[in-house]
């Protein structure tokens, strides 16, 4: 069974704890420098039917209506994928293709120090 002492022990932790946290939150937001700045150029922003958002040429929304939307035909897959374009190779890597040497990469140098890290971590092992 926990005392009296103990939940007032752990209510004051939590008071000062959170105290500390409003503190150092205080300190921080008051530093110029984390606090976020305004762009140079300063900030735009585009109206519903002005000129800017007509300047954009933003396409208009399809499919508004249900009747739309029950019209609409299924894409063809043929025509949205596009035709792949083969890609060319550099001379480069044409002289990397031909100059290569087939099978696998040589293996890498021993680890020098494997004795000892495996003495530290294992040392049950090597008495």
């Amino acid at each position: 069974m926990s005392s009296k002492a103990d939940l007032i022990g752990h209510g004051l932790a939590f008071w000062v704890t959170a105290a500390g946290v409003v503190m150092l939150s205080a300190i921080v937001a008051s530093m110029p420098s984390l606090a976020q700045t305004a762009p140079a150029g300063g900030t735009t922003s585009i109206q519903q039917g002005s000129d800017a958002e007509k300047a954009l040429k933003l396409p208009e929304p399809s499919y508004q209506t249900r009747e739309e939307r029950l019209n609409a035909k299924p894409l063809d897959w043929n025509t949205t994928i596009g035709t792949p374009k083969p890609r060319t190779l550099t001379a480069a890597e044409r002289k990397a293709l031909r100059t290569a040497k087939r099978g696998l990469s040589a293996g890498g140098a021993p680890n020098p120090s494997a004795e000892a890290e495996a003495r530290r971590l294992h040392p049950d092992d090597w008495k």
